[in-house]
């Protein structure tokens, strides 16, 4: 049966986490801001779109990316744009296909609008799915051993907190994802549906407030280096007595975005 299940779960066309672009007026200051966190950045390049960016990598192929816009010329730049007019934050998040044909076959059979958009499957505007996208995970070509170590000893983009929607469960049925009623401790509430992947989670929250719409968290090997990383920083992440492995700075802090630091499970 253990077999069995294994096997089962290297077949499913959703493997994990892929990564999240975080939007950010500023691309200096929050390259600043996060090198001070204890991440190392890999340098973006100027896209012809006129976008920025700038990565936060690890190993395993999973980023945080920083990413902004000069002006709206096309529809992801107008998105960006708007979300700039806001605030700082994420505006979509990633999850890891090893099969995106294989999945994109799988959604159309299922009515989903999924389209392919420059090695990227995405939902259209306007779709409730709209913020989440699929794609393969993997170092780029001009990764260095060096991108992927970082002060606050950080390894991996493990699981995403996103808000609860019908069409999101819906999804993850239609993939054979798992899904779990699980107790939560941290900022987002205590009760969470929890979307079990291979090699990663999704966290379903059902009421999460204005600005909240997406927690990441990262793995990191030590909590305590982590910490103190992000103190001597001039951060002041927030632990909380039910789980001492993790802690989390909030959107005011991180370019509106949650983060929580996990230690990791061996």
């Amino acid at each position: 049966m253990l077999f069995a299940t294994a096997a089962n779960a290297q077949r499913r066309l959703l493997q994990g986490i892929n990564h999240t672009p975080i939007v950010v007026r500023d691309l200096e200051k929050a390259q600043a801001d996060f090198r001070a966190m204890g991440f190392t950045i890999k340098p973006g390049h100027l896209h012809s779109d006129g976008i920025r960016n700038a990565h936060v990598k690890f190993a395993d192929g999973s980023e945080l990316e920083l990413i902004t816009a000069a002006a709206a010329v096309d529809e992801l730049t107008a998105e960006y744009r708007d979300k700039i007019a806001h605030g700082d934050g994420p505006v979509y998040y990633g999850l890891y296909s090893p099969d995106p044909a294989a999945l994109l076959r799988r959604l159309h059979a299922e009515g989903m609008p999924l389209k392919e958009n420059e090695g990227l499957l995405t939902f259209p505007m306007g779709n409730p799915l709209h913020a989440i996208f699929f794609g393969p995970l993997g170092p780029a070509r001009d990764d260095r051993p060096e991108y992927f170590v970082h002060r606050n000893t950080a390894q991996r983009l493990s699981g995403f907190w996103v808000r609860d929607r019908p069409e999101l469960r819906a999804l993850f049925r239609n993939l054979d994802v798992p899904l779990i009623g699980s107790r939560a401790c941290g900022p987002l509430g205590d009760r969470v549906i929890r979307a079990k992947l291979p090699k990663g989670d999704v966290y379903l929250v059902a009421q999460m407030g204005p600005g909240d719409e997406l927690a990441a968290r990262v793995d990191v090997k030590s909590i305590a280096a982590a910490e103190n990383t992000l103190r001597s920083g001039g951060f002041a992440p927030q632990r909380y007595a039910c789980d001492k492995s993790s802690i989390w700075l909030p959107p005011s802090a991180a370019h509106g975005i949650w983060l929580q630091l996990r230690e990791a499970r061996h």
